[in-house]
């Protein structure tokens, strides 16, 4: 009897425990490939800086290279990005799956499979949220922030992700 009771209470306090919403946060100068978004479709410029944060382990302002694990994927969301078709939406799916929303760059870039995509980006730049919102996906090193407009991509903020596995 003691042993449902324990059962039935541990069922309710977890399924009652307060959920809070993915949150992606807009690190400080140092940890984002830009300090305002670059233009979608890249350009080889823009293509190049972000080449460049990424190869420095999200370090704009780092001197020397760091080993990138996802060095492929990384790689092939640059290419994805490079090209327009990738970068069409759907913005009238309410749901997490980023794959769901932006299939064209998934099937381009497919470390984003099976990933959430986030609209809770905190800036505190911004006097007030930003409209539309943006759209964040975090891979295990970076999240990649889009702002869209149109149902497109528009724009792009590389930052290096909070919860990485090293510093």
């Amino acid at each position: 009897m003691r042993y449902r009771l324990l059962v039935l209470a541990l069922g309710f306090a977890t399924g009652c425990a307060v959920r809070y919403p993915a949150v992606v946060a807009m690190r400080e100068q140092q940890f984002r490939s830009h300090d305002t978004a670059v233009a979608l479709p890249l350009d080889q410029a823009a293509r190049g800086e972000v080449a460049s944060f990424l190869e420095h382990g999200g370090n704009r302002f780092g001197r020397n290279p760091a080993p990138d694990p996802q060095a492929a994927g990384h790689q092939q969301i640059l290419d994805a990005l490079a090209a327009p078709g990738n970068l069409k939406i759907r913005a009238n799916l309410a749901t997490s799956d980023f794959c769901a929303i932006a299939a064209a760059l998934c099937q381009a870039a497919p470390i984003f499979r099976k990933r959430i995509a986030v609209t809770q980006v905190i800036d505190a730049r911004n006097r007030g949220p930003e409209v539309p919102d943006p759209l964040a996906v975090c891979d295990d090193e970076y999240c990649w922030i889009f702002r869209q407009s149109g149902n497109l991509l528009t724009q792009l903020v590389v930052v290096r992700s909070v919860r990485r596995s090293q510093p």
